[in-house]
């Protein structure tokens, strides 16, 4: 195995990113009310509590909150052995998940060195692979661009049994000539775990929280085919999904992420996410 290192970053960084003190206009909890259709965008962040540079890529995911709102929607994935491996006696978690896995597998993230990402998985000058300082341009340049489909989703949590069910709606706007498949992932915030960090003292956070954080699929890591060349008149299609939390994953801290993609070339045409709470 070949190990990359941390591209190097040499600024202040935010040393708890949180979303907690943000106000997105979406309300993100269960049912959809009023239901206002926009366009989103799905930025993957591949990332490791061993990366020292990757905190600047969760402040720049901070950064591109801020500014776009619920717009962007942003999953972290723990990824390699190289970057997220369990390295004790300080970074005694692993956060890594087999979809996690596949997924930088496939793409070959972690291998061109962290942090970086994908942004709607969109071949950008023939590469899918993003460093985290062009995540706010490459966003900037589609942000905008004619919403294809959309994802409805409506999160029911039984405490009893600590499961969440999610309910989609996936309605689509225009023909897509493809076959679309549909990715649904369990994500958590504010989790307290240390992390390497050259711009805190010592090189490390040990109060680091980690936010977007993947921790389970609820589909496999490249999902389900849900239709293939669908048009304006398709008619909607509702998919459910249940799964039963662990201890740790904390159902205050979790949402649903869910995404629609072109098999054909991977590239992502809608996302959604909601607190399962």
């Amino acid at each position: 195995m070949t190990l990359v290192a941390c591209d190097e970053v040499d600024s202040d960084i935010v040393a708890n990113y949180g979303k907690e003190n943000t106000t997105p206009e979406d309300t993100t909890g269960g049912a959809d009310t009023t239901e206002i259709r926009i366009r989103k965008v799905l930025l993957e962040d591949f990332t490791g509590h061993t990366c020292p540079n990757c905190p600047r890529a969760a402040t720049a995911i901070k950064t591109l909150e801020d500014l776009y709102g619920e717009k962007v929607v942003a999953m972290a994935l723990h990824v390699s052995a190289t970057f997220a491996q369990p390295q004790p006696p300080t970074y005694t978690a692993d956060y890594r998940t087999n979809e996690g896995t596949d997924i930088d597998d496939f793409f070959g993230v972690s291998a061109a060195g962290l942090p970086k990402g994908m942004v709607n998985r969109l071949l950008i000058q023939g590469s899918r692979i993003i460093p985290y300082q062009s995540w706010g341009s490459e966003i900037g340049n589609i942000i905008n661009a004619p919403m294809e489909a959309w994802i409805g989703m409506n999160n029911s949590y039984d405490a009893a049994q600590n499961k969440v069910t999610t309910n989609l709606k996936i309605d689509f706007e225009t023909a897509i000539n493809d076959e679309i498949k549909l990715c649904v992932f369990l994500v958590q915030d504010s989790i307290i775990s240390p992390q390497k960090d050259l711009d805190s003292p010592g090189g490390k956070n040990l109060n680091y929280v980690h936010m977007h954080m993947l921790r389970k699929g609820l589909t496999s890591a490249f999902g389900e085919t849900i239709i293939s060349n669908p048009t304006a008149n398709t008619p909607e299609i509702s998919k459910t999904y249940s799964l039963v939390l662990t201890q740790d994953q904390v159902p205050e801290h979790c949402k649903i992420i869910a995404y629609i993609y072109k098999a054909s070339n991977y590239e992502v045409i809608q996302a959604q996410e909601k607190h399962i709470k």
